[in-house]
C-alpha cells in the first residue's frame, strides 16, 4: 500500500525542476511530467514517480525518475536515519548489488518538506502486497516454474548482499549500539524499546513472544554482514522473470543473515496464509529455500526458527503501525484492525510451531 499522493503537484513539479537545474547546470531546465506512486507496494516512505524532459539546442532527452522522499506524517519506523541509508545506497551502486542509479540527495527538508534521493526510474514490474500475489497479479498469471525462477531470482540477489564485506565498505556506521550489541540484539532490543510507537504494547501475544525472544537469543555471528532489513520478493523490480534492482534500504542493519533470510520467508507466509489464501503453486516451499541459501552462502542456517519467531514479531509491530497509519488516512474503513490481528494470530502460530518442535532450544 503506497502512501497517498497529496502534494500539490504543480508546486512540486516546479521544485523538481528547479533542483535538476541545479544538478545538471548545463542543460538547462527541465519540464517535469505528471507525478505518480507505485501500486500495490510501499508503505515505508513517500515515492515520486515522474519524467524529466530536456529540449537543449535542439537535443531532447527524457530521464525516467523515482524520487524517494524522506518519511514525515507517515513514518513507519520509530528511527529514522535518512542520510545514513542515503549513504548506503549510494555505496552500493559501486558493487555487484543491483540497484537503482542516483542522481543526487537534497540534505534538507526546504524544498518538498522533507529531505529527498533522485534515482532512476527502472522500467519493471513488483509482486504486489495489495492485493496478494498470491491471489492475483503478474506472478499469479505465471506458470509454476516461472515463478520459482522469480522466487530464487531474489534469493540470488540476496545472497549477493550477504557476501559483501561490510568493513571495506565502510559499513560501520549503519551500528548503533543504543539498544544493544551488534545484530539480532540491537534489532530486538529497538523492537523493545519502541512497543508503544507500534501500537503494539497490550498485546499478550507480542509480550510472550518478546519474553521468548529474550530467552532464546542465539550468539552472534563472528563477523556480521549487511542485512536487506526489508529482503521480499515484494520489494525487488523484474524484468520478465529476472530480478534487475532492490528495493527500500530503510530497514537495513548490520548482522546474521538468517534475519533477512526469515524476513524473505515470513512476509510470504503472512501474504499466504497470513491472508487465507493458497500459496501460488511453483513457489519453492521453506525447505527448498533453506537448502538453496545454505549453497547460495557456502554454509549451513544457524538457529533460523529463532529468527523466523523475530520475523513475525517484528512484522506484527510494523503491521500494527500500518494499520493505524492507514485508519488515519481513511484507506480502512471498517476498525482498523484486521490487518493487525492477523498478523497476531499467525505471530502466536509460528511461536507455537518453534516452541512444540524443539528446534530452538538454546538459552542464554
Amino acid at each position: 500500500m503506497p502512501v497517498p499522493l497529496k502534494r500539490d503537484q504543480r508546486l512540486a513539479r516546479e521544485v523538481i525542476a528547479r533542483w535538476l537545474a541545479d544538478r545538471f547546470p548545463g542543460e538547462g531546465t527541465p519540464t517535469v511530467g505528471p507525478i505518480s506512486i507505485p501500486a500495490g507496494t510501499g508503505f515505508s516512505g513517500e515515492t515520486l514517480l515522474c519524467d524529466a524532459e530536456w529540449n537543449h539546442h535542439g537535443a531532447r532527452r527524457i530521464l525516467p525518475l523515482a524520487i524517494r522522499v524522506a518519511p514525515t506524517g507517515h513514518q513507519l519506523l520509530p528511527e529514522y536515519d535518512w542520510d545514513a541509508h542515503t549513504r548506503l545506497q549510494m555505496l552500493l551502486a559501486g558493487t555487484d548489488v543491483p540497484v537503482a542509479k542516483t542522481h543526487g540527495a537534497e540534505p534538507s527538508g526546504e524544498l518538498l518538506g522533507a529531505p529527498f534521493i533522485v534515482m532512476e526510474r527502472i522500467p519493471g514490474r513488483v509482486p504486489p502486497d495489495l492485493p496478494s500475489y498470491h491471489r492475483t497479479g503478474w506472478l499469479a498469471e505465471l506458470q509454476p516454474a516461472a515463478r520459482a525462477h522469480v522466487w530464487n531470482g531474489g534469493l540470488e540477489l540476496m545472497a549477493r548482499v550477504h557476501r559483501l564485506d561490510p568493513g571495506a565498505l565502510g559499513l560501520a556506521f549503519l551500528d548503533n549500539p543504543r539498544h544493544g550489541p551488534v545484530g539480532i540484539g540491537r534489532q530486538l532490543g529497538e523492537c523493545a524499546a519502541h512497543l508503544g510507537f507500534y501500537g503494539a504494547q497490550d498485546s499478550s501475544v507480542v509480550a510472550r513472544a518478546l519474553h521468548w525472544l529474550r530467552s532464546h537469543r542465539p550468539a552472534e555471528p563472528e563477523s556480521p554482514r549487511l542485512l536487506w532489513g526489508d529482503a521480499r520478493i515484494g520489494n525487488i523490480i523484474y524484468t520478465g522473470q529476472a530480478p534487475v534492482a532492490l528495493l527500500d534500504w530503510e530497514m537495513a542493519t548490520l548482522g546474521a543473515p538468517e534475519s533477512d533470510l526469515a524476513w524473505y520467508l515470513y512476509t510470504d507466509r503472512y501474504l499466504s496464509e497470513g491472508r487465507e489464501l493458497p500459496r501460488l503453486p511453483g513457489l519453492p516451499d521453506r525447505q527448498e529455500t533453506v537448502s538453496r541459501y545454505e549453497s547460495l552462502l557456502g554454509r549451513p542456517m544457524r538457529q533460523l526458527p529463532y529468527y523466523e519467531v523475530f520475523a513475525a514479531f517484528r512484522f506484527c509491530l510494523i503491521t500494527s503501525r500500518v494499520t493505524r497509519l492507514l485508519a488515519g488516512t481513511g484507506i480502512l474503513r471498517t476498525n482498523g484492525c484486521a490487518p493487525y490481528e492477523r498478523s497476531v494470530a499467525l505471530l502466536d502460530r509460528t511461536l507455537e510451531e518453534v516452541c512444540s518442535s524443539g528446534l530452538t532450544r538454546q538459552r542464554r
